[in-house]
């Protein structure tokens, strides 16, 4: 694979690190299944393998993979029929603008998420942040506050329920994301 503009050759690895996580995201938005969204998206990473002589990305190479895994995503919810055809018309127009390619339209989202988790009550924030943020452990953070795990599970769950009830979408991405960094 080629770096577009640049005539580096950048390896699958390194294609391979960068995205999937991002990658993992843009599936799971579509299809709600973290299972399933990381089978896309090594199915994606896998096609490349096999046709990696062939495949000529002349631009961005995230913005060519995230346009394949949605497709794939899209896909795969046909072919499953977990989903109505209806739903994945109504999936497909709300996908139109994912991932975000439009810089202004990130940080207004970023912002918009941003102002959500300062709403949260001072402690439930202060451990969400601990978690996502800082990438502490529930024991971690339990230690440093003098608190029990389960209190931050619970302050983590009720984080991730105000967040998923003010910012829709992009909450979900946050509990994939959180999924993942435990993976």
């Amino acid at each position: 694979m080629h770096r577009p503009g640049s005539g580096e050759a950048v390896s699958f690895e390194e294609q391979f690190r960068q995205h999937y996580t991002f990658l993992c995201t843009v599936a799971y938005y579509i299809v709600e299944d973290e299972d399933a969204a990381r089978d896309v998206v090594q199915d994606f990473f896998l096609y490349c393998w096999h046709k990696r002589h062939i495949i000529r990305i002349t631009h961005d190479f995230k913005s060519y993979a995230a346009r394949a895994v949605k497709n794939a995503s899209l896909n795969y919810l046909r072919k499953s029929g977990k989903t109505q055809l209806e739903e994945i018309h109504v999936i497909e127009e709300l996908t139109r603008y994912f991932p975000l390619e439009d810089k202004e339209e990130e940080e207004q989202r970023n912002r918009a998420l941003w102002e959500a988790v300062f709403r949260l009550p001072e402690q439930r924030q202060r451990i969400f942040l601990m978690s996502n943020r800082d990438g502490l452990k529930y024991k971690d953070i339990a230690a440093v506050l003098d608190i029990s795990v389960n209190t931050v599970k619970t302050q983590i769950k009720l984080a991730l329920q105000f967040l998923r009830k003010e910012c829709g979408w992009m909450a979900r991405m946050i509990s994939f994301l959180f999924f993942l960094s435990r993976w």
